[in-house]
């Protein structure tokens, strides 16, 4: 039975309260094809290695749900953040999950925007979530998605650098709210978000009465986290997450590590200039040197149609 409206707004209305009463200071430290890489050596026993990708544009993917799931096989993926379109009929959800469950691929719900994390924007959050769990009450085990997937990145907007702090708080909060609003009644759905990987820089309340970085905090408040760790070598892309790693380590948490493949006006931060084989063999050697760690759980590509454009 779907849940009343009434309880979301609700929900809303008593953590716009403790917004505007709560925002603690927050101080700011200054101080793949197939075979693409080797997925054997796992995180863990228990813990699959992903070969993940994000979906953008959905409507257009799930036109020919074969064609994708074959896309998706050929290029070795087996976790997929996919956008949700509100427009997309619900049976195109269903119809796609379950080839791509039988297919051995994941689906985990994707949506965000920098501005989710204001006070106004963030019923945007809980509308997703209300969106994931009415949909998987209505569809079958195999049609459900596993996760939902949050992409919020505020650092983009001109407010981060107005008033850093607020921001923070905001963040935090959007990331708690998201976490709480994901466990009600539905405990065993994936919460994951995109991090990027220089958050150790700023130092922010543990919620015990003591202080930590905020990749530690988000790190721990989160299921599973994919550090944006967008470098065009692998000595880059490894020393970039060399904290969050030991941090997810200690808190018995599974990070993917991902790589950029769209245009940048920074070279440096993306395979966009390189080639398909250049990416597939640098995170080979990712998974080499990563592989033997307790919370690597695999890499991610962004996106889908940033590698299908890559040079050969």
């Amino acid at each position: 039975m779907n849940r009343p409206k009434l309880r979301l707004f609700s929900r809303l209305a008593v953590k716009a309260a403790v917004l505007c009463a709560a925002f603690a200071q927050i101080a700011i430290s200054v101080p793949a094809q197939a075979g693409m890489a080797n997925q054997a050596n796992a995180a863990s026993a228990d813990r699959p290695s992903y070969s993940a990708t994000w979906i953008w544009d959905t409507s257009s993917r799930l036109k020919n749900a074969d064609g994708a799931i074959q896309y998706f096989r050929d290029n070795g993926f087996n976790l997929v953040f996919m956008q949700i379109d509100p427009d997309v009929p619900k049976e195109s959800y269903k119809t796609f999950n379950k080839k791509a469950a039988a297919s051995g691929i994941e689906v985990h719900a994707l949506g965000g925007a920098p501005d989710w994390i204001l006070r106004e924007k963030q019923i945007k959050v809980y509308q997703l979530i209300d969106w994931v769990k009415i949909y998987n009450q209505s569809a079958a085990a195999e049609e459900q998605f596993k996760g939902i997937h949050l992409d919020v990145e505020p650092y983009v907007m001109k407010a981060w650098h107005a008033d850093t702090d607020t921001m923070l708080g905001l963040w935090r909060d959007t990331v708690s709210g998201f976490v709480e609003e994901m466990k009600l009644e539905t405990p065993q759905l994936v919460a994951g978000a995109d991090l990027p990987v220089w958050l150790e820089m700023f130092d922010v309340p543990d919620g015990q009465g003591e202080r930590t970085t905020l990749s530690n905090w988000m790190i721990r408040k989160l299921d599973q986290t994919t550090l944006m760790a967008y470098r065009d070598n692998v000595p880059d892309i490894i020393s970039s997450i060399t904290t969050e790693l030991k941090e997810a380590e200690r808190n018995g948490k599974p990070v993917i590590v991902a790589v950029e493949t769209l245009p940048s006006e920074d070279l440096s931060i993306s395979y966009f200039h390189k080639t398909k084989a250049q990416l597939t063999s640098d995170l080979g050697e990712v998974e080499k040197q990563l592989g033997g760690s307790a919370s690597y759980a695999g890499y991610a590509i962004h996106d889908a149609d940033g590698w299908t454009g890559l040079k050969e």
